[in-house]
């Protein structure tokens, strides 16, 4: 999908979301907002929402020095989420269907995304998309790569999400899979980077590694030849959030390789 000229005032909410983490000085908040304002006229229309975001994350970490606005936010998440972990395994465990369950708790998890929604609920959101069913069921679809492959490629998204993506990947990783996790080389919004992952308690169930950028999503411009050669290696490969919109905020995407 191409931005859009409505994107452009939507860079400004960002970044005035991101702001207001970082200080509550009016004085400095326009010096972003100036920044960003100027650099505007870089970034092209033909380019992705994600991409053009990342000028905002740029702005900010350049004028204040910030390289990491949702680090306590981030540890708040993953706090959260540790303390909902028994219950969720719970749910996955005693459920007739284990893995369907578990697809439902790594697709709620995606909810915790700092850019769009608020922390505070979180616990409630989750809740709640727990006791809905999906609109596309492609289950049998994904139950039929895993009886048929080797190797996923887990892209993760955002931090405290990657723990209810680990409780998937124990379901998954028991039918024989080797999994990979891919987390951010460097922090952008609340999305994993290898700091978060041994948080997680992944790497006994998964290799992990790194995209090569600080993106929003995955810019195949900038990842590293290391998750290139993952990704062309894998069987499958499951990918969460990729910044879509609070709208779209369940939508994760598994395809295989062989029809990619």
């Amino acid at each position: 999908m191409k931005a859009g000229p409505a994107c452009i005032p939507c860079l400004f909410r960002q970044a005035q979301n991101t702001i207001r983490t970082v200080t509550g000085d009016p004085a400095l908040h326009e010096t972003v907002y100036r920044a960003l304002a100027a650099s505007i006229g870089e970034i092209s229309l033909e380019a992705t929402p994600t991409e053009i975001s990342y000028i905002v994350y740029r702005t900010i970490r350049e004028t204040t020095g910030v390289t990491d606005p949702f680090l306590e936010e981030k540890h708040r998440t993953n706090e959260l989420a540790l303390r909902l972990l028994p219950r969720l395994e719970q749910l996955i465990v005693s459920s007739m269907d284990p893995l369907r369950r578990a697809v439902h708790v790594a697709a709620a998890g995606n909810v915790i995304d700092l850019g769009i929604c608020d922390p505070t609920t979180l616990e409630e959101e989750i809740d709640a998309i727990l006791c809905l069913d999906f609109a596309v069921d492609n289950l049998d679809d994904l139950r039929r790569e895993c009886a048929r492959g080797k190797r996923l490629l887990y892209i993760v998204d955002n931090a405290g999400e990657i723990l209810f993506d680990r409780l998937l990947v124990q379901q998954i990783a028991a039918t024989g899979i080797e999994v990979t996790f891919t987390v951010k080389s460097g922090p952008v919004i609340n999305d994993v980077t290898m700091e978060d992952a041994p948080f997680a308690v992944i790497s006994n169930i998964a290799s992990v590694i790194e995209t090569g950028s600080d993106d929003i999503g995955v810019n195949w411009h900038r990842c590293s030849r290391e998750f290139r050669d993952a990704f062309h290696g894998a069987d499958m490969v499951l990918c969460k959030g990729r910044g879509t919109s609070r709208r779209c905020r369940v939508t994760s995407t598994v395809f295989s390789r062989r029809s990619a």
